[in-house]
């Protein structure tokens, strides 16, 4: 599916790649519904940045029991170094196992669903982004922003970092015009089905139905 009316959220991406290269790294928060087509962005992104920089991309799970410090585990093989041994050690070590790997090269971090990341990730990611001044580092956090407990969570990691560090993106729903140039002479009918939602347009116009019956986990 196209990614339509993104332009000015890759582009406040590329900007902020472009000053974490420069040395001054920067915090990118990608925000919205479940839905809107948060993954998608940053995937356009990282596919666009991969030539510029090493990605690297871990996730939150939507589980009773998260796991503790996922997003870590997800990219420690790719780190190397201390950081895979380190991560059962004291926060300490672990966290100046990675600021070290960090400092190697030029580095996209992704981190997806921050709404399900447990007390630990979120001290981690708090604990790097106020690091990030001299680290060659974009790190890209996606979360929902329709969950008031968890929203104020990650706004409590956010508001502890340089505010100047910080990219804020919220994701909106596609316009009516969006919606026409994806559904053609049905894009009345699927826009008032989806309210513009970008998951359930595409699930709509795939399914080739008159109803959406809503995936979103």
């Amino acid at each position: 599916m196209e990614l339509l009316e993104r332009g000015p959220a890759l582009a406040a991406l590329h900007a902020a790649l472009d000053a974490a290269l420069g040395g001054a790294g920067r915090v990118a928060a990608v925000s919205g519904e479940a839905g809107i087509g948060k993954t998608s962005l940053v995937e356009a992104f990282a596919a666009a940045a991969s030539g510029r920089a090493r990605v690297l991309t871990g996730a939150c799970d939507d589980l009773l029991a998260p796991r503790a410090l996922g997003p870590l585990h997800d990219i420690a093989h790719r780190l190397g170094g201390e950081v895979e041994t380190l991560l059962g050690a004291a926060a300490e070590g672990r966290y100046r196992a990675v600021i070290e790997a960090l400092c190697t090269g030029p580095t996209v971090l992704v981190v997806e669903d921050v709404h399900w990341a447990d007390e630990a990730t979120l001290d981690w990611l708090a604990h790097l982004g106020r690091r990030l001044a001299e680290l060659p580092v974009l790190l890209v956090l996606t979360f929902r922003d329709d969950d008031p407990e968890s929203t104020t969570s990650i706004a409590r990691v956010l508001a502890t970092l340089p505010r100047r560090r910080v990219v804020r993106l919220p994701l909106a729903v596609l316009s009516p015009d969006a919606v026409a140039v994806l559904a053609g002479p049905r894009s009345a009918e699927v826009y008032a089905l989806t309210g513009g939602s970008p998951l359930l347009v595409t699930e709509l116009l795939a399914g080739g139905g008159a109803e959406v019956l809503p995936s979103i986990p």
